[in-house]
C-alpha cells in the first residue's frame, strides 16, 4: 500500500513535469513578432513584471507609440522568462489574475474587448517587440502565460 501510493505520487509529478515542458499551446489568437517600431516611439504605458508560480520572469515591460502610429509591446532589455518550456504566450489584460479565469469571465463580452487579448508569444530573453492592436488602451496589465498547464509566469499592471 504504502509503495503504491508512493507510485502514484511519483506519476503524478512525472505527469505535471511532462505537462510542463511545453508552453506552446497556442493562444486564442496571434500576432507575428515584428523587428520594432519605426522611428521615434512615444511611450504610453510601462510596468515593471512581477514574477509569479517560481518563474524567473521580471524586467520593463511598455506599450509604445511609433512615428507611424502603430503600437508595440516593447519587452526592455532586462526582460528575462523560464523558456526551458517552449513559447510564452503573452496576453493584455484587465487584471493580473490567472488569464484561464479571466477568458472565463470574458464570454459574451460586448464588442469582441472581453478580460483579455492575446498578443503572440516569447522565446527569449532581451528587449523585443510585439505588435499591439489599438485597441490595447483598455488594458492595464501585460501578463506572461503558459498554456499547456495554464498558470501565468508573471504580470506587469500598466500606468
Amino acid at each position: 500500500m504504502i509503495i503504491s501510493s508512493f507510485l502514484n505520487r511519483v506519476f503524478v509529478a512525472a505527469l505535471f513535469v511532462a505537462s510542463a515542458t511545453s508552453c506552446s499551446k497556442t493562444a486564442d489568437s496571434t500576432v507575428t513578432p515584428t523587428n520594432g517600431p519605426i522611428g521615434t516611439t512615444t511611450t504610453l504605458k510601462s510596468g515593471t513584471l512581477k514574477a509569479e508560480n517560481g518563474t524567473p520572469t521580471a524586467g520593463m515591460v511598455s506599450v509604445v507609440r511609433d512615428a507611424n502610429n502603430d503600437e508595440y509591446l516593447a519587452m526592455g532589455s532586462d526582460f528575462k522568462s523560464d523558456f526551458g518550456t517552449g513559447t510564452v504566450a503573452v496576453y493584455l489584460a484587465k487584471s493580473g489574475a490567472n488569464i484561464k479565469s479571466q477568458r472565463t469571465t470574458s464570454a459574451g463580452a460586448p464588442n469582441g474587448l472581453g478580460n483579455v487579448l492575446a498578443v503572440g508569444f516569447v522565446s527569449k530573453n532581451g528587449q523585443q517587440y510585439l505588435k499591439v492592436p489599438a485597441a490595447s488602451s483598455a488594458y492595464t496589465y501585460v501578463v506572461f502565460y503558459c498554456e499547456t498547464v495554464e498558470i501565468n509566469f508573471g504580470n506587469a499592471p500598466l500606468q
